[in-house]
């Protein structure tokens, strides 16, 4: 049962899963940092918390030196991360100044419905600042696992659509690569091969993880990398080899014969030539025949590295745990 085709198809179809989530993950990564997605989250979220008379009552808050982040030209950059300490101690700064805690100078700066809940903790405090530092931090808490469940859904969004730009360029058609995992013996046990060594050595996630498994399939194995994906961009040259009893062709790289019209395989000195528009149709050709298979693949890539991981975890502990039994010995 646990080295039928169709299990070892499905451990080879996660492992890809998990390959092509890794990547999404150091892009979207590289996305948040470039756009600082994470301290827009976070200024947005404090907005909500502290919604306030004067618009610019936050980036006050975020400007003093408890918080504040000096970038390494001397701006300042707004932090992605606060601690309720720092929260606390700013926002007590910001509305009292030096001074003792009054009802009067929160209803000045905050709106009525936040500065009402603000004097309900100080009420709760009953007078006492420490006491009340505190509250002011397990509300600050409170607003940051929404936020974090904010960002989350944010991610995940940006997951989805890496996740069809890279199924796209590497073609990666979740159909297809099913297909040739259960028909393709040799691709289905080098995946799961693959899958094995990776669940069992558990290396760290990095972006080279897919090109590496990329070229071992390739190394090892004829035809087999083709197995995560066909590769969406055409290179300039293609060779071409026909077998002469059957005239099959067979070429230097996969490619799906199906979004090239014919009048671009013209053989000339047993290789194909592709322009730059030829390249274009090629790309753009791939999305609309296989665009249910790119959707797939992308909301697979959209939850994330650690589900993929996980579930092939799960898979390989089952499979391990299920040994042959001994046969039994027949006394004569």
């Amino acid at each position: 049962m646990f080295n039928s085709v169709a299990l070892q198809a499905v451990t080879g179809l996660i492992f890809i899963y998990l390959l092509y989530s890794l990547l999404a993950t150091v892009l979207s990564e590289m996305i948040a940092s470039v756009l600082r997605l994470r301290a827009r989250n976070l200024i947005t979220a404090l907005g909500r918390m502290l919604k306030s008379h004067n618009n610019q009552f936050v980036l006050g808050l975020l400007n003093n030196p408890e918080i504040k982040v000096p970038g390494e030209t001397g701006v300042m950059r707004y932090p992605s991360f606060i601690r309720a300490t720092n929260f606390s101690r700013a926002l007590m700064k910001e509305l009292f100044g030096d001074g003792p805690v009054t009802g009067e100078k929160i209803s000045a700066v905050l709106e009525k419905e936040t500065a009402g809940y603000l004097l309900g903790l100080w009420k709760e405090a009953q007078g006492d600042v420490l006491k009340f530092r505190l509250l002011i931090e397990d509300w600050f808490n409170r607003t940051m696992e929404h936020a974090s469940e904010w960002y989350k859904r944010k991610i995940q969004l940006v997951l989805l659509i890496l996740g069809f730009c890279i199924a796209w360029f590497f073609c990666a058609d979740t159909f297809t690569m099913a297909r040739k995992l259960s028909v393709d013996k040799d691709a289905r046990e080098k995946m799961v091969t693959l899958a094995e060594t990776y669940a069992r050595e558990n290396p760290l996630a990095g972006d080279t993880a897919l090109l590496e498994v990329k070229k071992t399939l390739a190394a090892d194995m004829s035809g087999a990398n083709s197995v995560l994906g066909l590769g969406g961009w055409l290179p300039d040259n293609i060779n071409v080899v026909t077998d002469p009893v059957t005239s099959a062709k067979s070429y230097s790289q996969p490619l799906d014969t199906a979004c090239i019209s014919p009048s671009d395989l013209k053989i000339l000195n047993g290789k194909i030539a592709f322009s730059f528009g030829d390249k274009m149709a090629y790309l753009l050709k791939l999305a609309w025949h296989h665009f249910f298979g790119f959707l797939i693949t992308a909301i697979a890539i959209s939850l994330g590295a650690p589900f993929w991981f996980d579930l092939l975890n799960k898979i390989m502990k089952l499979r391990s745990s299920v040994k042959e039994k001994p046969e039994k010995k027949t006394e004569i």
